[in-house]
C-alpha cells in the first residue's frame, strides 16, 4: 500500500510538534558567478549560430553580419552601390518567400525593411570609406536596438496568438470530449434508471481520479432519489474499476442532480494528519480526504454525531483523528466515556500524567459506570443552568443559542462502544441530544454495528452526522443512513475507509472517504502541543457542574482524583483545585448535625459513589435506613425527598411555565419551538411522563383549538395534575 504524508487543508509549521520538515524547502547551494558565466560563454560556443527563441538574436545576428560584410568589402575596395543592390536582392527574395507563405502585409513589409536598412547602411558606409567610423558604428547600433525592441514586441505577440490558439483548440479539445462524455451518461442513465437527463457541464476533479455531472431532471416529477436507488448499476454499465463508484446528490435545486464519478481507486493511500495549530468548534473539521481530493469535514458545533464500525475497519483509529481535531479546539472541552478500560483516553492524558505537559488533553474521563453517571449528571445540569445565565450573552450575539469561546467553552461528550453504556446513561446521553444544541453541549457515540441493539434509535436520530466505517452486512450501513441510499460497501474497501453523511438525512448522499491515519507517537505529540491552550470550565458552568452529589469527593473539581487511579497502575498524585469550594445548594430539606448516634448527619448515606448506579445507591439507603433506623431516626418520607428533593421531570417544569406564557393552552409545535425540541420527541416525552402519574389527556384525541387551529396540545391544567402526581408519589413502576 502506497502512504502519503499530507495536509492539505494546512501546512504545519516547521518548528510545530510532529511537523516533518519538507525537504523541497531547504535552501540549496547557488553556483558561483563566475561558473554561471562560464556556463553561458560554454553555451554561446556551442551555439555558433546564435540561434535563439528570443527575437532579439536574429537581430544581433544580421547586425553583425551587416557588419562583417562591409568590412570585407571595404578591404576589397567593393563600390558602395553594390551592398544596395545585395539589400534590394534580399528583400526582394524575403518578399517572395512571405508571400509564398501567405503572410499578412505587415509581415511583408517587414520583412524587406529588415533587408533593405542593412544594404542602405553598408551603401553609405563603403561609399565614405568609413565603415569603422563613429558614425557609423553608433548608426549600426542605434538601428540594431531599434529593431532588436519591435523584433521582441513582435516576438512576444507571436507567442501570445499561438498559446492563446494552443489553449483554445485544447479548450475546443476538452469541450468536445466533454460533450462525448456527456451524451455517453445522458444515454446511460437512460438506459439503467429510466431517467432522461440533460448533463449541462462535466467538471474533472483536480485529482485526476473522477468527474461530476451537473444534470438538470426531465420533467415529470423525477427527483435525484430515483438515480441514486440505481448507481450500483451506472457503476456496473461503465465497466468502473473495483473501488470506483457512482455517488449521487441533490443540484442547485430540486430539478437538477449531480453525479460524481470515480475512475481511479485513490481510497488505497494512507494520509497523516500532523498539523496541531489551533482550531475552533465554529468551523468545520477535516477528518480525511474524499475520492474527489476534497476535504471530508464535520461540524459539531450544533450537530451530534454517531461512528460506526466493525472490528478492524479503523474505527478507533477515526475516532482518535476527531479527538485529535476537537482538541486543536480553543473554545471545546472533550469529555470521554470509555468503559471497556480507558484505553481510548489514556493516550491523551499520559503527557499530562507524566509532567510532560501543564494540563490534560482532554477535560474528563470516565472509565466507570459511576463516573460516567457523574459526568452525564454534571452535563445535564450544566444545559439547564447555561441558557438563563447568559441570557444578556446571547442578546448581544442577537441569537438564540450560547456563542461559545474560550472563555466559555462547549462541551463534547464522545463516547466509546455505546453498548457497554447502562440504559440509563444512555437514556441521559439522548436528553442531552434533545436538549443541548442551544447550550453548547453535544455528543459523539460509537457503536461496533449499526443496529438497534448496538446503536439506540433515539441516538440515531439525534445524530446529524453519521460516519460507518467499514462493515459486513450492507444493511447496517443502510440502517445507519437510510435505505434510500442503496449504499455499495464495497466502494470502501480498504481500512480506514467509510461513508460520511454530514448533514440533514436526505439533504446528501453519503460519501466515501478515507480518514487520516493516526497513532500513538501522533496522539503524544498532539496532547503535548495543544496543552497550552486548552481552555478552562468557565465558572458558572463549573458551579453547575458541582450541584452533583458525589460521595466525598466534589463531582468536578476532583475529577482527576477518581480518575488516575482506573488509567494507570502507578500511583499518581493530584494537586486539589486551589478554588473556594461552592456551597452546597440549599434545598428546604432539614437534616440532623449529630454524629454517630440519634439524629446524625445522614447525608452521607444518599449520596452515590464512584463505581455504583443511583439505583445501587437507592438500594444501599434502603438497607441501611432499614438496619438503623431506631438508632439513627430516620424518617423514610424525609430521606426519600432528600433523595430526590425535586422528583418533578424538568421537562415537566418547562413545559408548564411555556404553557402558561401561552395563556394556558398550546400546540405541541409551539411547544416544541419554545423548548428548543423535535416535536415528534417531545409529544412522545410528554405522553410518557402523563402516563407514568395516570393523568388522562384533556379529551381523547389530546387536541385543542387555539383560534381557528385544532392540533395536539397541552393545557395547563393537564400538566399542573402531572406535578402533582409526582410531587405525592404518584409514580408508577417502569
Amino acid at each position: 500500500m502506497t502512504t502519503t504524508d499530507t495536509n492539505p487543508q494546512t501546512v504545519p509549521p516547521a518548528n510545530a510538534p510532529g511537523a516533518t520538515p519538507n525537504p523541497t524547502t531547504n535552501p540549496t547551494a547557488g553556483k558561483p558567478a563566475r561558473g554561471r558565466a562560464m556556463s553561458w560563454a560554454a553555451y554561446a560556443l556551442s551555439t555558433w549560430h546564435w540561434r535563439h527563441p528570443h527575437p532579439a538574436w536574429g537581430t544581433l545576428n544580421a547586425a553583425g553580419a551587416t557588419l562583417g560584410a562591409a568590412s570585407i568589402a571595404a578591404a576589397a575596395q567593393v563600390p558602395g552601390p553594390f551592398a544596395a543592390i545585395g539589400g534590394a536582392l534580399g528583400a526582394a527574395g524575403a518578399v517572395a518567400a512571405g508571400m509564398a507563405d501567405d503572410l499578412p502585409g505587415h509581415r511583408l513589409l517587414w520583412r524587406g525593411c529588415c533587408w533593405m536598412m542593412p544594404g542602405a547602411w553598408a551603401t553609405t558606409a563603403l561609399m565614405t570609406d568609413a565603415v569603422w567610423s563613429g558614425w557609423a558604428v553608433g548608426t549600426l547600433a542605434a538601428g540594431t536596438a531599434g529593431f532588436g525592441t519591435v523584433a521582441t514586441a513582435i516576438g512576444r505577440t507571436r507567442r501570445r496568438r499561438a498559446t492563446a490558439a494552443q489553449q483554445h483548440a485544447a479548450a475546443m479539445d476538452a469541450a468536445a470530449r466533454r460533450d462525448r462524455l456527456a451524451a455517453v451518461w445522458e444515454a446511460r442513465i437512460a438506459r439503467v434508471t429510466d431517467v432522461k437527463v440533460r448533463v449541462r457541464n462535466v467538471q474533472g476533479w483536480a485529482t485526476r481520479t473522477g468527474f461530476t455531472l451537473d444534470a438538470d431532471l426531465p420533467a415529470g416529477g423525477a427527483t435525484w432519489r430515483d438515480i441514486a436507488r440505481r448507481t450500483e448499476g451506472l457503476a456496473a454499465d461503465a465497466r468502473l474499476p473495483h473501488g470506483c463508484e457512482v455517488t449521487v446528490e441533490p443540484g442547485d435545486s430540486r430539478g437538477a442532480v449531480l453525479l460524481h464519478v470515480s475512475t481511479v481507486n485513490a481510497l488505497a493511500q494512507d494520509h497523516y494528519l500532523d498539523d496541531y495549530s489551533p482550531l475552533s468548534i465554529n468551523n468545520p473539521l477535516a477528518i480525511g480526504p474524499l475520492r474527489n481530493g476534497e476535504q471530508a469535514v464535520i461540524n459539531l458545533r450544533y450537530a451530534c454525531g454517531v461512528l460506526v464500525g466493525q472490528t478492524d475497519s479503523g474505527k478507533t483509529n477515526q475516532l482518535q483523528t476527531i479527538n485529535t481535531q476537537l482538541v486543536r479546539c480553543v473554545d471545546t472541552l472533550v469529555w470521554q466515556i470509555d468503559l471497556a478500560g480507558g484505553g481510548l483516553s489514556r493516550p491523551w492524558v499520559t503527557p499530562y500524567a507524566e509532567g510532560r505537559a501543564p494540563r490534560p488533553a482532554v477535560d474528563w474521563v470516565a472509565t466507570s459506570i459511576g463516573e460516567a453517571e457523574i459526568m452525564v449528571r454534571a452535563a445535564i445540569e450544566i444545559i439547564n443552568g447555561r441558557k438563563p445565565a447568559y441570557q444578556q450573552r446571547m442578546r448581544a450575539a442577537n441569537d438564540d443559542k450560547i456563542p461559545v469561546g474560550p472563555d466559555l467553552p462547549e462541551i463534547v461528550i464522545v463516547v466509546d462502544e455505546i453498548k457497554t453504556v447502562p440504559p440509563h446513561i444512555v437514556n441521559m446521553l439522548a436528553q442531552i441530544s434533545d436538549t443541548g444544541r442551544a447550550a453548547g453541549v453535544r455528543t459523539l457515540c460509537c457503536a461496533l454495528r449499526a443496529t438497534d441493539d448496538y446503536l439506540p434509535i433515539a441516538i440515531k436520530e439525534q445524530a446529524r452526522i453519521r460516519i460507518g466505517m467499514r462493515v459486513t452486512d450492507e444493511k447496517e450501513l443502510n440502517y445507519l443512513f437510510g435505505w434510500k441510499y442503496n449504499i455499495d460497501a464495497e466502494a470502501a474497501p480498504y481500512q480506514g475507509c467509510g461513508f460520511l453523511l454530514a448533514g440533514n438525512p436526505g439533504e446528501a448522499a453519503p460519501m466515501p472517504f478515507k480518514g487520516y491515519r493516526t497513532d500513538p507517537n501522533r496522539i503524544d505529540a498532539a496532547a503535548v502541543a495543544v496543552a497550552p491552550w486548552r481552555p478552562d470550565l468557565d465558572a458558572t458552568s463549573a458551579q453547575l457542574a458541582a450541584k452533583v452529589a458525589v460521595k466525598g469527593t466534589r463531582p468536578y473539581a476532583d475529577r482527576w482524583a477518581r480518575t488516575m487511579p482506573t488509567l494507570f497502575t502507578d500511583p499518581i498524585t493530584i494537586t486539589p483545585a486551589t478554588s473556594t469550594p461552592t456551597p452546597a445548594p440549599t434545598t428546604g430539606t432539614t437534616t440532623t448535625s449529630a454524629v454517630g448516634g440519634a439524629g446524625a448527619d445522614i447525608a452521607h448515606l444518599f449520596d452515590p459513589i464512584p463505581g455504583d448506579t443511583l439505583d445501587a445507591a437507592l438500594d444501599r439507603f434502603k438497607t441501611i435506613a432499614a438496619r438503623n433506623i431506631n438508632e439513627l431516626g430516620i424518617d423514610m418520607t424525609t430521606a426519600l425527598q432528600h433523595l430526590n428533593p425535586n422528583p418533578v421531570p424538568e421537562l415537566l417544569t418547562r413545559a408548564l411555565e411555556a404553557t402558561d406564557a401561552n395563556g394556558g393552552r398550546i400546540h405541541t409545535g409551539e411547544l416544541a419551538t419554545r423548548l428548543d425540541m423535535d416535536p415528534a420527541t417531545l409529544g412522545t416525552e410528554l405522553g410518557r411522563l402523563l402516563r407514568d402519574v395516570g393523568v388522562e389527556r384533556h379529551n381523547a384525541s389530546g387536541t385543542i383549538r387555539i383560534g381557528d387551529a385544532v392540533k395536539a396540545g397541552f393545557t395547563s391544567v393537564t400538566l399542573r395534575q402531572a406535578i402533582e402526581g409526582y410531587r405525592t408519589g404518584g409514580q408508577q413502576a417502569a
